[in-house]
């Protein structure tokens, strides 16, 4: 893959990120919306006490109020990697295997039996990855199929195992 294409795709990538930015603020009407809907709350407890969040969205609103129990989460998780490394001496393959094991434990409890259908997605990237890793249309055929997933995910709500049977 060429550079001009690596800078174009980032140039693509920074622009799009740079109007979602500037769009939320187009609209003055929107800033005060989102400034004094009934939804904003106090935060709770530490020093942010004084200021205030909009917690309207359900999704934003559950990832705050998950912050602490995920950076919990990764501070146990990277200490065990590392009481692992220095344990038994491990070298790269040795910790990747150990990161791929505490991701499926981590997964798995997150996610139930759902787990099946993260691994087949991420099974059939690394496929396509396989296949069509020299061909000129890689990157579309990735991309493709990555929103694809994104936009059935959303149009069916999730994925259910119904759908099996």
């Amino acid at each position: 893959m060429n550079s001009s294409w690596k800078r174009g795709e980032l140039f693509c990538l920074l622009s799009y990120a740079l109007v979602s930015t500037l769009s939320l603020f187009a609209d003055p009407f929107n800033c005060l919306l989102i400034i004094t809907t009934k939804f904003m709350v106090y935060a709770m407890g530490g020093l942010q006490i004084d200021l205030m969040y909009d917690v309207s969205d359900a999704q934003w609103r559950n990832f705050r109020r998950n912050i602490p129990i995920l950076a919990a989460v990764f501070g146990i998780f990277t200490l065990v990697a590392n009481l692992l490394r220095a344990s038994y001496h491990l070298k790269a393959r040795g910790m990747s295997t150990v990161w791929l094991l505490l991701s499926l434990v981590y997964l798995s409890y997150l996610h139930g039996a759902c787990i099946i259908f993260i691994l087949l997605i991420a099974s059939v990237n690394f496929l396509l990855v396989q296949i069509f890793a020299q061909k000129k249309y890689f990157l579309l055929v990735v991309w493709v199929f990555n929103i694809s997933v994104l936009l059935c995910n959303r149009l069916y709500e999730g994925y259910s195992f119904s759908i099996f049977g």
